[in-house]
């Protein structure tokens, strides 16, 4: 029951701070690129849309939204600039971190 009770807590902060019209597809690629950035890994937009239960462009959407909203960041590969890599920026980890100590 505790466990059920922290993700209840979890998904009222994260519904406090998404943007408006967030749906489960925004959770999936917050989950995502968070276990990435654990992994010391970015993902690709490639991945994170082949990933999403949802279609492309909808999933690219939700991406922008995050962009727009200062969770996630895009910059150009290393080695190759035609993959677009995402990753959580300050904001989004600060935010889980303090989630995570409120525990």
């Amino acid at each position: 029951m505790k466990n059920i009770q922290q993700l209840k807590e979890l998904r009222e902060v994260l519904d406090k701070n998404l943007y408006a019209g967030h749906t489960l597809i925004t959770y999936d690629l917050i989950l995502d690129i968070l276990q990435a950035h654990l992994q010391g890994r970015s993902l690709t937009i490639k991945e994170l849309c082949t990933g999403s239960i949802k279609s492309a462009l909808n999933t690219r959407k939700h991406i922008n939204l995050l962009i727009d909203d200062g969770w996630i960041v895009i910059s150009n590969g290393l080695h190759d600039r035609r993959h677009r890599l995402v990753n959580a920026t300050d904001k989004l980890i600060l935010l889980v971190d303090e989630l995570l100590e409120q525990q």
